[in-house]
């Protein structure tokens, strides 16, 4: 179901909507009880695929700060090719996408890789 939002599910539910009012029985209307209902669940799916948008950026915030704060620090950090532990000191924050990478002496380190931290000395 990849492509296929709220928005895109509003839009085909209303034409399907305008097509099934413009060939109703006018014996046997529509339910209306039933399309208020479809539409006010679309709302909601609406509002919660807003809700996903704001925690992520919160999230990409959190971590940009947590990289900030790790800047002047020891670190400890899991090379992600050799699985070896290693550590040392973060010189620099950047983000690459969506991800926050420390420069630890001149490698470049995903911060999820981080494992510890220690002051500086």
């Amino acid at each position: 179901m990849n492509g296929i939002n709220s928005q895109t599910a509003t839009i085909d539910y209303l034409q399907l909507l305008t097509v099934q009012l413009q060939n109703q029985d006018p014996i046997d209307p529509v339910d209306q009880e039933g399309l208020i209902n479809d539409l006010a669940q679309f709302s909601q799916l609406e509002g919660i695929e807003g809700l996903n948008g704001s925690f992520e950026k919160m999230l990409q915030l959190q971590e940009a700060t947590q990289g900030v704060n790790l800047v002047g620090k020891n670190v400890q950090y899991q090379d992600p090719i050799s699985g070896e532990m290693r550590s040392g000191k973060a010189s620099e924050m950047f983000t690459a996408g969506d991800t926050v990478n420390l420069l630890v002496d001149g490698t470049t380190v995903d911060i999820s890789n981080i494992t510890g931290v220690s002051s500086a000395t």
